[in-house]
């Protein structure tokens, strides 16, 4: 069953990213259906209030201050009075990543989706085989594996409702909602139970990918390929909103949905994952300097569009949710001309 998704943040603000009349994009503190420029409490010492980019960049001297800002009862009512409705804004990314990774095959319920979805079917003789087998790896991955993250451009990231242009040689490009984790501090070999110390906030993605790019076949040898699969233009759209780390009481306990034209494809729970948040930010810390603004994509729940065996095309509409984070509404469309 779909989640409500505007049940963990209550009343506290969250930040938003728009811009009007042709204007550069600013972050701005919404509420409900109002926002209100976050230069508006600059003068209390705000870093980079004008630019999302800047703002995140300054995140471990910010975030003190926004808290102390977000859970005054004065912002509320600044945000009711002063405040412009969300509708008369452009929505935009609430991030601006330098780095965007994302985890490959971290849900049980999508790996055992798959699992029974090859050979002979769900159905199959072999089915309950395959599901033994299945949940067998993901306990000895668990015990003695690790996460499996690749990168992404972070000139994927687009709107929470811009269009997306499909140009007619794409023919299996899948939706995967997932949780974002936007980085607050530079951070390097943290064990995973401080790994939640370096989280900003939350926020939704949707982590678009080429299925019959994912493998090279003119190299099998050297398996996937993320550079075709997922990372052109517009094959990341992000928000509406980020929510801060504080307004997240438990983040497993979020669920996280999908619909393609109406219809629910996705429906899950992050307490499915295999492999923590902290856990994953642990694990790429060993490997590489996490930086302030960095966006962290944590895998997806049973439903993409290979198990349907329906890709996106012009003229689909996807609606991804998740609890406290809002909905992004994306259009599929024809590249201009097309």
């Amino acid at each position: 069953m779909i989640r409500s998704s505007e049940t963990t943040t209550a009343m506290l603000p969250v930040l938003v990213n728009v811009s009007i009349a042709h204007c550069r994009p600013f972050p701005a503190l919404s509420i409900d259906t109002r926002a209100l420029a976050l230069t508006h409490w600059a003068q209390l010492g705000l870093r980079g209030a004008d630019c999302i980019e800047r703002f995140m960049r300054e995140w471990e001297a910010n975030s003190a201050l926004l808290k102390a800002i977000c859970t005054d009862p004065a912002t509320a009512d600044a945000i009711g009075t002063q405040g412009v409705p969300l509708a008369s804004f452009r929505m935009h990314a609430p991030v601006a990543p330098r780095q965007v990774y994302c985890t490959i095959g971290n849900y049980r319920s999508q790996l055992l989706q798959a699992a029974l979805d090859a050979d002979d079917g769900p159905q199959g003789p072999g089915a309950a085989a395959r599901r033994d087998a299945l949940l067998n790896a993901i306990e000895a991955r668990r015990r003695d594996g690790a996460p499996y993250i690749c990168l992404k451009g972070p000139a994927c990231v687009s709107g929470p409702d811009d269009p997306l242009v499909i140009s007619p040689d794409v023919k299996t490009l899948d939706w995967e909602v997932e949780i974002g984790v936007v980085i607050g501090k530079s951070v390097a070999h943290v064990a995973p139970e401080d790994a939640l110390d370096c989280i900003a906030g939350y926020c939704i993605v949707n982590d678009l990918t080429l299925r019959d790019r994912v493998f090279r076949q003119d190299v099998p040898a050297l398996a996937t390929d993320w550079l075709q699969s997922k990372s052109r233009p517009g094959w990341l759209p992000v928000g509406p909103r980020m929510v801060p780390a504080w307004g997240i009481a438990d983040v497993s306990a979020l669920g996280l949905w999908l619909r393609l034209n109406g219809a629910v494809m996705q429906d899950g729970v992050a307490g499915d994952m295999i492999f923590t948040i902290g856990e994953q930010i642990a694990w790429l810390s060993n490997s590489i300097r996490l930086e302030p603004g960095d966006l962290i994509c944590t895998g997806t729940p049973a439903g993409l569009g290979s198990h349907y065996g329906r890709y996106l095309c012009p003229g689909d509409v996807v609606e991804a949710g998740i609890d406290g984070l809002g909905v992004q509404r994306v259009k599929c469309v024809a590249p201009s001309g097309g």
